[in-house]
């Protein structure tokens, strides 16, 4: 018991580490990039928008999919109950299938709006480090700006 204990206070701190460095890394990144140029600080909101798009829509299109039923038309045949109450029709002649529309249904619609608010957690940061280095950029230039008509 005191081992696995031990073990847990150990392994606690180094999962937090591992999950942690990539997304510090990240932000320093970001951090880097902005320093540098405001375009290249666009970089990493756009990819991770695009992520979470991709995300999104992905989600909307197997949602979409899962709501499609497929029936079995036909002439004549038999229908058999099966014992959990099941009916299964074996249809012997011709058969054809039809799609049905493909609906969107509330639930997934409203999961979709959840996974795209979710996924844009990253490009908000992102986001707000870039407008922050932006603004911080145009103080600097209007500053400069403003020297340069009082010494003029």
């Amino acid at each position: 018991m005191r081992f696995a204990f031990g073990m847990g206070i150990i392994a606690i701190p180094v999962m937090l580490f591992m999950l942690l460095l990539p997304i510090a890394l990240l932000v320093a990144l970001q951090v880097w990039l902005c320093k540098r140029s405001v375009r290249l600080g666009l970089i990493l909101p756009g990819i991770s928008l695009a992520l979470s798009l991709m995300i999104t829509f992905s989600l909307a299109a197997f949602s979409a999919v899962g709501g499609v039923s497929d029936r079995v038309t036909g002439t004549g045949g038999a229908s058999y109950v099966l014992p959990n109450g099941q009916e299964v029709l074996a249809i012997e002649s011709s058969t054809e299938t039809e799609k049905s529309e493909v609906e969107f249904r509330p639930q997934a619609l409203a999961a979709a709006g959840v996974i795209f608010l979710v996924t844009n957690i990253p490009t908000a940061v992102f986001g707000g480090i870039w407008l922050h280095y932006k603004g911080r950029r145009d103080t600097m230039e209007d500053l400069k700006r403003m020297r340069i008509e009082d010494l003029g």
